[in-house]
């Protein structure tokens, strides 16, 4: 069982985007979160996941802080298209939630 998420698992897209979605997904209605808007927690999410994976693996340098960054962003807009493809597959979705 200690194998479903690893640090090399969360340093691939696909693994970072998983966790963001499950994380988001578990503490958007807790308390203070409930405040923010699901993209912002998204992004918060995702950038968090990808600093902690790269300190985790051992490289993380100053020089890759704009890279862990980039990769934040491109997890986040993965993981908020992700949410939305499946929402509509499962819900129908809504005439509201399409566009964005």
């Amino acid at each position: 069982m200690q194998d479903l998420f690893t640090y090399a698992t969360l340093g691939t897209l696909a693994g970072a985007v998983a966790a963001t979605v499950l994380v988001v997904d578990s503490i958007k209605e807790l308390g203070l979160l409930k405040r923010f808007s699901t993209r912002c927690l998204v992004v918060a999410v995702a950038e968090g996941i990808v600093f902690l994976a790269d300190i985790a693996a051992g490289s993380f340098t100053v020089k890759n802080v704009p890279l862990c960054i980039l990769n934040g962003l491109l997890v986040a807009a993965s993981a908020m298209g992700s949410w939305q493809v499946i929402h509509d597959r499962l819900l129908g979705g809504s005439e509201k939630a399409k566009g964005g």
